[in-house]
């Protein structure tokens, strides 16, 4: 994997990641416009996500990008918890020694 690919990768996790992020926003949100704000910037930052995705697998396999992908499932608790207060509980590390293990053994 070469530098340009590494960037396309994280940038797609960072995009995706913030996307849920701001759909949680804007559920916690009380005036209508501001759901609709954080939705939009929602919908755009996920569309972004895709389109950097799908330019990277141009050069590089589906089973290199899915370890990133699925690095957002412990991206977003983490980023709920800091902006949003949210408790990660005990079996949320049960799942996350889960995820890295799977990431290290495909990366392997």
């Amino acid at each position: 994997m070469n530098p340009w690919e590494l960037t396309l990768c994280l940038s797609s996790l960072a995009c995706s990641s913030a996307s849920q992020l701001f759909i949680k926003g804007a559920v916690l949100q009380s005036e209508w416009r501001r759901k609709i704000i954080w939705l939009g910037l929602a919908g755009c930052l996920l569309l972004v996500s895709v389109g950097l995705a799908v330019i990277t697998l141009k050069t590089l396999p589906l089973s290199k990008l899915l370890p990133f992908a699925a690095a957002s499932h412990l991206l977003v608790p983490f980023g709920s918890s800091y902006f949003f207060g949210d408790r990660l509980y005990p079996h949320f590390w049960v799942g996350v020694f889960l995820i890295i293990s799977g990431i290290l053994c495909v990366l392997a």
